[in-house]
């Protein structure tokens, strides 16, 4: 159970970390000008932070794959990063700042709620991509769990990845 757990946990992660990290290399000033708005990084720091952040998440996308000791260090900081990714949202929402997040590109939905549970899910899926690889020995896996776990992972990957669209929809369908 916990390799398909794991495999579960690989795929979401490098998914989102992917499309996350290609929507801020595609539009740096769109990140740069959220992160300027978030007013959460000094602005001499926002040059780094718009470079540093998709290649931390591409890094840690890639090594999830890696193999045992390295994929348990890359849970774990992939959880760390996303932790200070829900804070930052949180502060946004303390603040009242009426921003978008740039999260996957630009969006005109700003940070509410559903972003840090989106952050949360995801802390969730490191947590359990971290106790899955420091449990997994080197159990076989079957065909129809490998094709569940695929099918679990890519819906839930559509559904963190698509949260401002979701957010849109259902919020103007009232």
């Amino acid at each position: 159970m916990t390799a398909y757990l794991l495999l579960g946990a690989r795929c979401v992660l490098a998914a989102v970390f992917a499309v996350s990290a290609l929507a801020k290399f595609r539009a740096p000033r769109d990140f740069a000008s959220a992160l300027r708005a978030m007013a959460v990084v000094p602005e001499r720091l926002t040059g780094v932070t718009v470079v540093a952040v998709p290649v931390a998440e591409l890094g840690l996308g890639l090594l999830v794959w890696a193999p045992k000791p390295i994929a348990t260090w890359a849970f774990a900081l992939a959880g760390g990063l996303i932790a200070l990714f829900a804070a930052v949202l949180v502060s946004v929402l303390r603040r009242g700042l009426d921003v978008s997040c740039s999260c996957f590109g630009a969006s005109g939905v700003p940070v509410n709620r559903a972003h840090v549970v989106r952050n949360l899910v995801l802390l969730a899926i490191a947590g359990t991509g971290l106790a899955a690889s420091a449990a997994t020995g080197s159990d076989g896996l079957a065909v129809a769990g490998v094709a569940l776990a695929l099918l679990v992972a890519a819906f839930a990957s559509i559904l963190i990845i698509a949260t401002d669209t979701l957010v849109e929809l259902f919020s103007t369908a009232r």
